[in-house]
This record gives structure tokens, C-alpha cells and sequence, in this order.
């Protein structure tokens, strides 16, 4: 048996990039503030015209635990995350999306 035939490839391991883990961190914490701001209540009749600065309030303050998240717990960086400050813009977007849909349909639906 030739030595070639005796070593066995083994396929590399999968490893999930850091880029991707937040991204999809921030994804789940969208939609756990939706719905928050559905089960926390949070609507005309019980905040009057504060209701709206008190959603938004809810979303930042979510968004700023998966910041302190990503440095405290993951600690990545700007090595691990491509780029200056990409802690706090990846996955920004799709986050206020996520969570703006999420609570208007929960609104809808249980109204």
C-alpha cells in the first residue's frame, strides 16, 4: 500500500465568521424587541404621546446590550469584524427593519 492511499483527507472544519454571528445576533435581538414592545404594552392607550420615544427607547436600549455583547462577551474587534466601528453598524439596518415589522404585525395580530 502506497503512501498516498493510506492518508485520509479529512474535510476542514466549518468555522461561522464573526461578521456572520452578529449579524445574526442582531436578527434574533430584533425580534425580541418586537416583541417586547408588544408584551411591555407599549402603545397609545397606555403612554399616551410618549409611546412612540418609548419603543424607540426600548430598540436603542436593546441595541446598545448587543453592542456592549459583541465587546464584552464575543470580544471581537475590528480584526475579527473587517473594519473601524463595524461592531456598531453590521447588521444595523436589518435589526430597525426586523424589529419595525415584528412589532407592527404583533400590534396587528394582538392588537
Amino acid at each position: 500500500m502506497s503512501t498516498a492511499q493510506s492518508q485520509v483527507q479529512t474535510p476542514p472544519a466549518r468555522r461561522v465568521k464573526p461578521t456572520s454571528i452578529v449579524y445574526w445576533m442582531r436578527v434574533l435581538l430584533a425580534v425580541v424587541a418586537g416583541f417586547a414592545n408588544q408584551f411591555l404594552h407599549i402603545n397609545q392607550a397606555n403612554f399616551g404621546d410618549f409611546a412612540l420615544f418609548v419603543g424607540i427607547g426600548l430598540g436603542i436600549v436593546i441595541y446598545a446590550f448587543s453592542i456592549l455583547i459583541i465587546q464584552r462577551v464575543l470580544k471581537f474587534g475590528e480584526a475579527e469584524l473587517k473594519g473601524k466601528n463595524r461592531y456598531i453598524t453590521l447588521g444595523g439596518g436589518s435589526f430597525i427593519i426586523l424589529w419595525i415589522v415584528v412589532s407592527v404585525f404583533l400590534f396587528t395580530l394582538l392588537g
